[in-house]
């Protein structure tokens, strides 16, 4: 702050305090709202906030999957039904991903090096699969790029693939709701009680 600065302070400070001491003017502070306004006011902005929360979490609700995957992103879907409604769970390295004979669909090759379900599979899978960049919306996965995949038991779900720091989480999710899921049906697309 300059010498400048520092006299206009002391000089704005003396005007109020003079002003402070003065009688004359007497200042009457504003009324005050009813209590049952104040109340509502309350109410108005806690019912805004519901509202953003809301709106905040349906818009940002995807986690970290690379794209719509069926059951897994639907309301009220328990971890045991989201196994039991999936028909792969494996984890591994992407070795290709070719055009599939029918258009939209893409033939995925996997080196698998942990199968959650089925229990155990091929060291190498292929698996015939909605082509994520069918819509322009998510991009393909590529040679190299370690994948944990889930799979839907519906053949035109996107599958739901998980990468880097989300991998551990995902696994662990499954591995702790697999013996809950064991032997049970698929009846409601993995909402709720399956």
């Amino acid at each position: 702050m300059t010498e400048f600065d520092e006299e206009r302070l002391r000089r704005a400070l003396h005007l109020i305090g003079d002003e402070a001491g003065q009688e004359g003017e007497r200042v009457v502070p504003a009324a005050r709202l009813p209590r049952w306004r104040q109340w509502r006011t309350v109410g108005w902005v806690l019912a805004g906030a519901a509202v953003a929360g809301l709106v905040f979490g349906i818009a940002f609700d995807g986690g970290s999957t690379d794209g719509p995957s069926g059951p897994a992103t639907e309301a009220k879907l328990s971890a045991e039904g989201w196994v039991a409604c999936s028909q792969v769970m494996a984890e591994g390295e992407v070795v290709s991903v070719e055009e599939a004979p029918e258009t939209g669909r893409v033939l995925l090759t996997v080196a698998v090096t942990d199968w959650f379900k089925p229990a155990t599979g091929e060291k190498e899978a292929r698996f015939d699969v909605v082509d994520p960049a069918k819509d322009g919306a998510y991009p393909r996965w590529k040679p190299g790029e370690h994948l944990l995949l889930v799979i839907d038991r519906d053949p035109t779900a996107y599958v739901t693939s998980y990468r880097g720091d989300d991998i551990a989480e995902v696994r662990r999710s499954i591995e702790r709701a697999l013996p809950g899921a064991a032997g049970r049906e698929c009846t409601d697309g993995g909402r709720g009680d399956v």
